[in-house]
């Protein structure tokens, strides 16, 4: 098949899983083309059938800022004429289900097109009034819609009132690159200590100043080091706390990382309080790194954590509690090494890339089949 991904190229869960998915296909054999604005992120250097078409940067006075959604569109339209592709996949509803629906139109090229909803996409910006007729619109035109967990799938029908099928396809993880035997020298980065690790786009919703009020409760008890991985717009807050709090000598800011499986690999516990995740790819990777996750219950998160067996989830915002569990952890060896294993067997057994790509290849199929059977 040959494929057309619209995604977001930068720091994020949907970005990185648009190109996980595109690596994937293409290893598959099909033919992969990305159109974005900007190289995608974590999509790595030269793959055999990935194509890459960049929607590049209009400047006119008119304009406050670059119109990048018409100029994507219009490289849509582009790449639909000359590369004959079989599906438009685009990734977020706002503004990606919307472009590739228009850029069909405009092409005048009938190729079905399939939205995947990611969570902020129609929990935050598509339920605004501003965007939300748009898309609702993108929803009801798309030839089929995805949600990466059952918690956004039932968010999604509420919100937008959607009655047609919304089959639920997990994120999933590359376990050959996502493996405890990846970690690097941990002595090198903590010196000896238990090492905790956090990993997001730093937005309001992941709470990374939690992460650093949690790691001040378990230094007070055993010494440690913690890896904040990612950049955003609480990234500044971030470091005002744990200068303030005197901890900025034992928490390493890294910024954004292209190769994280060796960082996770090497944690013992990954923190995430978020207030809000679809699904929580960052903890998926560390279970199939066996790193136990201690994390909020929150949205698509308990789909993924299972309390008690591969981490433990807490209330939003009870950080006391997220200290005590990740203190456990680092206390009781045999506990955390119990956890590391089933973390790993989660990983591997329910959200393997094979069975999730598989997938993915069957319902292009599927609507390629239908909507050559409706035009």
């Amino acid at each position: 098949m040959r494929i057309g991904i619209l995604c977001h190229a930068t720091y994020g869960g949907s970005g990185v899983v648009a190109a996980e998915l595109g690596k994937q296909l293409a290893g598959r054999g099909h033919q992969v083309h990305f159109i974005t604005v900007g190289r995608p992120f974590r999509l790595g250097n030269y793959l055999p059938n990935i194509y890459i078409h960049e929607a590049a940067a209009f400047n006119y006075p008119l304009f406050e800022a670059p119109p990048y959604f018409l100029t994507q569109v219009n490289k849509t339209v582009e790449v639909l004429r000359c590369c004959q592709l079989d599906v438009l996949h685009a990734h977020y509803a706002v503004p990606h289900s919307l472009g590739a629906l228009l850029a069909r139109q405009v092409a005048g090229r009938p190729v079905p097109v399939v939205t995947t909803l990611h969570g902020t996409d129609t929990s935050l910006v598509g339920a605004r009034r501003e965007f939300y007729d748009l898309t609702r619109y993108s929803l009801e035109a798309s030839d089929m819609v995805t949600a990466v967990s059952a918690f956004l799938a039932e968010q999604s029908r509420q919100t937008f009132n959607f009655q047609r099928e919304l089959p639920v396809l997990y994120n999933f993880v590359d376990t050959r690159v996502f493996r405890p035997e990846a970690a690097v020298e941990k002595q090198q980065l903590t010196g000896g200590r238990d090492l905790l690790i956090h990993i997001s786009n730093f937005r309001p919703l992941k709470r990374v100043l939690d992460v650093i009020r949690v790691f001040q409760l378990v230094c007070k008890q055993r010494p440690a080091c913690l890896l904040m991985i990612g950049d955003g717009p609480e990234m500044p807050a971030a470091q005002e706390l744990a200068a303030s709090l005197g901890l900025h000598r034992d928490i390493l800011f890294l910024g954004q990382q292209d190769t994280v499986a060796p960082l996770l690999a090497a944690a013992d516990v990954m923190l995430l309080p978020s207030c809000c995740e679809s699904f929580g790819l960052a903890a998926l990777e560390a279970l199939a790194c066996g790193v136990p996750v201690v994390a909020s219950r929150a949205g698509g998160l308990p789909e993924v954590v299972v309390h008690g067996q591969v981490g433990f989830l807490t209330a939003v915002g009870d950080l006391a509690e997220m200290a005590r569990f990740t203190l456990l952890l680092l206390e009781d060896r045999a506990l955390r090494q119990k956890m590391s294993a089933h973390a790993r067997s989660r990983a591997v057994e329910k959200f393997n890339a094979a069975y999730w790509v598989a997938k993915y290849e069957q319902l292009y199929q599927t609507v390629i089949d239908q909507y050559c059977g409706r035009v």
